[in-house]
């Protein structure tokens, strides 16, 4: 049964009417913005800097649109899975292969 044209009158079977998302979904509008779609575990994967340094990731963020980035641990001692490490301008590469020195 479809509700989304109004309330349902009373009729023999009150209890079995049927509330659907149609009315907060169906019409969304979408802004253009990608949309974070999960955070999945970077165990053993880096973010290699410029001076060689390797930052451990602690995730990969997923977005709708495909684009995979890694998020590491930010200079506040905070988590953030909307901001990729890739925006840091010494950014070099990822990597899981660790440099023996």
């Amino acid at each position: 049964m479809n509700t989304t044209d109004g309330p349902v009158p009373k009729g023999p079977h009150p209890a079995h009417t049927l509330n659907t998302t149609r009315i907060l979904e169906e019409d969304m509008v979408v802004e253009g913005e990608d949309e974070l779609l999960a955070v999945v575990s970077a165990g053993g994967w880096y973010a290699e800097i410029q001076d060689g340094t390797l930052l451990p990731l602690v995730a990969w963020t997923v977005m709708d649109t495909g684009k995979t980035y890694g998020v590491v641990v930010g200079e506040d001692g905070l988590v953030d899975a909307t901001n990729s490490v890739e925006q840091r301008n010494d950014f070099v590469r990822y990597t899981n292969e660790v440099k023996e020195k």
